[in-house]
């Protein structure tokens, strides 16, 4: 009934443009944006107040999921079966990877209801399952580490990573969620990244980077120099939760992926200042879809606290070079090593 009320104040605003209602407002609540299929997440409304004191109803809906929205609280302040409650809804999350919709709606009678939606992905790493069309199988070379996949190529005596490296011992995930890390990989400072790699890999240095592009036929750019029309065959024509991850551009060419390392355009992360506890409350992101940045493992001569990355543009045919802070740019990172 509540729900009733809130929607009739609603259309009868609609139908009479001459009323308009006072309305409620500064309604929030907190919840994840990445979720683990069948997560169990309670919300808790806040910031929304009666212009006159009075009590405020909410009630929730999730989509898809719910065909009927969920009244957790009345004007009164109980639930509709008599229990005190702040509001709060507890929801689990389907299996079904892809992104939800949580709308939660302040009403009172005589009063204009606040709406506030929120978006919440669910997500699970690992081969085909949110990052699909990686041109990898199953049967192919791999090694598991702390209990991820890490499937491997080799190119020019090197073995090289054709994932992103996810290892929470340091770094951060996307959003800065560790859901996301076997989804995208983790964003690593260069002092991080170098010993990052499990036993027996390494960070590539820019050598190392030259020979893999000479080995699917870049020309040589020389040292620090921009490897030219390399990027549709760096680049894999993924998807994340169904969602094609790369536009095509004329300049880029269709993407091959040929050097079989499967790229992926997940941008790189303005990582902050670390916490004692070794996270980055503040980090910031930016480049998905966009931007692939991966570390090597040279420092900028003569220039202090400054290291060179290797980065692709999704729009753009060539793999340039860049440098960033050694504590603050966060890169993703493939790891290497000789083969034996």
């Amino acid at each position: 009934m509540a729900a009733a009320l809130f929607m009739a104040a609603v259309s009868c605003k609609d139908d009479d443009d001459s009323t308009t209602l006072p309305s409620l407002s500064g309604l929030v609540y907190d919840c994840p944006s990445f979720v683990v299929p069948g997560a169990k997440v309670t919300m808790t409304p806040r910031g929304v107040r009666h212009p006159e004191g009075n009590g405020v109803g909410i009630y929730w809906k999730v989509v898809p999921g719910m065909s009927k929205p969920d009244t957790t609280m009345l004007e009164n302040g109980l639930t509709p079966d008599g229990k005190d409650t702040d509001g709060s809804f507890n929801y689990q999350f389907s299996d079904s990877l892809g992104t939800y919709t949580v709308t939660c709606y302040a009403f009172a009678q005589g009063y204009s209801g606040d709406t506030y939606q929120k978006y919440v992905t669910v997500v699970e790493g690992g081969l085909d399952k949110s990052v699909t069309r990686v041109g990898i199988l199953k049967d192919d070379a791999k090694e598991s580490y702390d209990g991820i996949d890490y499937y491997y190529e080799e190119i020019d005596g090197l073995q090289w990573f054709r994932k992103n490296l996810a290892s929470e011992a340091c770094g951060v995930g996307y959003e800065g969620y560790d859901v996301m890390s076997d989804v995208f990989g983790r964003y690593y400072s260069y002092e991080e990244a170098l010993a990052a790699c499990p036993q027996g890999w390494r960070l590539p240095a820019e050598d190392e980077w030259l020979s893999m592009c000479a080995a699917i036929g870049a020309e040589d750019a020389g040292k620090y120099g921009t490897v030219k029309n390399v990027a549709s065959k760096l680049f894999v024509n993924a998807a994340f939760n169904e969602e094609n991850m790369l536009e095509y551009w004329p300049q880029v060419g269709e993407i091959t992926n040929e050097s079989r390392l499967s790229f992926l355009p997940v941008g790189y992360s303005n990582l902050g200042d670390r916490n004692a506890d070794g996270g980055y409350p503040y980090a910031a992101f930016d480049g998905l879809y966009e931007y692939a940045a991966f570390w090597t493992a040279d420092k900028v001569d003569g220039e202090e606290g400054m290291a060179y990355y290797r980065y692709l543009v999704a729009d753009q045919p060539d793999f340039f070079v860049g440098k960033g802070d050694v504590k603050s740019f966060g890169a993703s990172v493939r790891c290497v090593r000789d083969a034996e």
